[in-house]
């Protein structure tokens, strides 16, 4: 019987491995996927990404996954590089880069957690070559609540912006969540128990729409007051919260379950 590593980067770093390793991916997911590129090109404007980028915009996409969000951007800046703590999913992202004629210069991903710490207090395997830092934008879509303290991950995008660089994330809106009675416990800040899926919890059960993402998640979602204070206490500026349009379905059959995402943004200050 295997044992659950006891950090949290350990735990995310097993069940995406394993989600990756998979190649299944269900059609419920592409249609996330989906539903997540077409919004944030058409806010393209909206976050102050160029039409034509200059020769040296750049991109870092954190917990990238396999590279979608790098991918759907690329068209806007002239180099994307993509930090996730599975190899797996840091493989796929490279590997379908090579696919689509991309050369490493140009889009590459490696294995790394910005959150992590040695028990000595070190950087563990935080990625901190200057090549890493000095970014036009950040995204991090889908993980805020894969992590934690989730201020410190705003926190630590943000350093890694040049000044007046954006930082964008893609989340679960907490207002469109369900707490119901039968879970007391259940509430703001609090993960609800749900799967990957991040079903509402109700009538006494979860959902769990991908067995073992549970060991993962942190928090059900965030509102936008509270995603307003993160990106201002990182010393962000010209903050925007919004939601989609359409709600997002999680899961097939009697499991599928309603949320809605949102996107948000700050802009680094300078030091004048």
């Amino acid at each position: 019987m295997s044992t659950q590593p006891s950090t949290l980067g350990g735990r995310n770093q097993v069940f995406f491995d394993s989600l990756a390793s998979s190649g299944n991916r269900q059609p419920w997911m592409n249609d996330l996927v989906s539903q997540i590129q077409t919004e944030v090109i058409a806010r393209v404007d909206w976050i102050g990404i160029q039409e034509h980028p200059s020769e040296d915009t750049r991109l870092l996409d954190y917990a990238c996954g396999a590279g979608e969000l790098s991918r759907t951007l690329f068209p806007y800046v002239s180099e994307a590089k993509g930090i996730d703590v599975s190899g797996a999913m840091v493989k796929a992202y490279n590997d379908q880069a090579r696919a689509a004629g991309v050369p490493e210069q140009k889009m590459c991903a490696v294995v790394g957690d910005m959150l992590a710490v040695t028990e000595g207090g070190g950087d563990g395997n935080r990625v901190t070559d200057a090549e890493w830092s000095g970014f036009d934008f950040a995204v991090m879509s889908m993980a805020l609540h894969h992590v934690a303290p989730p201020e410190d991950a705003v926190m630590k995008l943000v350093e890694r912006l040049k000044e007046g660089g954006v930082l964008v994330i893609v989340d679960w809106d907490l207002s469109s969540i369900v707490f119901h009675d039968a879970h007391p416990k259940f509430g703001p800040g609090d993960h609800g128990g749900h799967s990957y899926g991040h079903g509402q919890p109700h009538a006494g059960q979860t959902h769990n729409v991908v067995p073992g993402s549970e060991q993962t998640i942190t928090r059900a979602g965030f509102g936008k007051e509270e995603m307003e204070k993160m990106f201002t206490d990182a010393g962000c500026e010209d903050v925007g919260f919004e939601e989609f349009k359409e709600m997002t379905r999680l899961g097939d059959g009697e499991q599928a379950v309603m949320q809605r995402l949102f996107i948000a943004k700050g802009k680094k200050k300078g030091t004048k």
